[in-house]
């Protein structure tokens, strides 16, 4: 005759299984690890976890595009300041009882500026990537979209202005070389005005990025993160339970032995 205890072994079993899966959420301090745990919890935690870390790679590329443009800027201004430079050497050749030597003189100083300012033209880059190559936009993903940076052609705009024709030689060809450097201070301050806008939407969309991921991270949080208070918890019933089924499983076990033994 065989005697057993299906039974008792099915609750051992039972607390052995939920014994393991309270260590392992009290190893990695998450509720749900797997689909078996929380099957609607975990679909939406993975959900959000995509959401999360777009976010923040669009709030890198955001500041990535932050800082193109305060290059671009800063490479503006050096043009801008070597404008300036030529503005007053322009209306320094206004002066009327400058001679022909005064004049050359003058000349000489701003053929020194265009140079600075063809030099900042062509070596002006970020990364690599030329800043005054072309007339283009430089778009930058945010994960819901694109934010563009407009960068120009300045060797362009600035010829076209007749910047680098200047001519200081008479009164009134520094008169007409006067009102292409002031037309070219402003096509530049134009390009810085737009840069610094961009500036501040990046700044602005980099900050609403990283919100969102504030705000999905607990989100996140509230349905996969383990309650530890509760866990301990129930990991001490687990363990009482898990020794007392033991603890019957064994008992019923001698006394199936005794019963056998009376038996034979």
């Amino acid at each position: 005759m065989k005697l057993n205890n299906s039974l008792g072994l099915k609750n051992v079993n039972q607390a052995l299984v939920q014994q393991e899966s309270l260590m392992k959420k009290l190893s990695t301090a998450r509720r749900i690890n797997s689909a078996a745990d929380d099957a609607a919890g975990f679909l939406i935690a993975n959900k959000l976890s995509s959401g999360i870390n777009a976010k923040a790679q669009g709030e890198r590329n955001l500041y990535d595009g932050i800082s193109f443009a305060r290059v671009y800027d800063q490479s503006l201004q050096g043009i801008n300041d070597n404008l300036s430079e030529l503005n007053r050497l322009a209306v320094a050749a206004g002066n009327g009882i400058y001679g022909a030597q005064e004049r050359a003189a003058l000349q000489s100083q701003a053929n020194q500026y265009l140079a600075n300012i063809e030099q900042t033209i062509s070596q002006s880059e970020f990364a690599g990537k030329a800043l005054f190559g072309e007339n283009t936009t430089v778009s930058f993903g945010t994960g819901n979209g694109n934010l563009d940076i407009h960068v120009a052609d300045v060797a362009k705009g600035l010829a076209d202005n007749n910047l680098f024709k200047l001519d200081f030689s008479s009164a009134q060809s520094a008169s007409d070389s006067f009102s292409s450097i002031s037309q070219s201070i402003d096509y530049v301050s134009g390009l810085q005005a737009q840069a610094g806008a961009s500036i501040n939407s990046f700044s602005a969309a980099a900050s609403y990025l990283n919100n969102q991921q504030i705000a999905e991270s607990s989100a996140r949080s509230r349905i996969e993160d383990l309650d530890f208070a509760k866990a301990t918890s129930d990991r001490v019933a687990a363990d009482i339970l898990s020794n007392s089924s033991l603890t019957v499983a064994s008992q019923a076990r001698v006394q199936s032995q005794q019963a056998l033994n009376l038996l034979v």
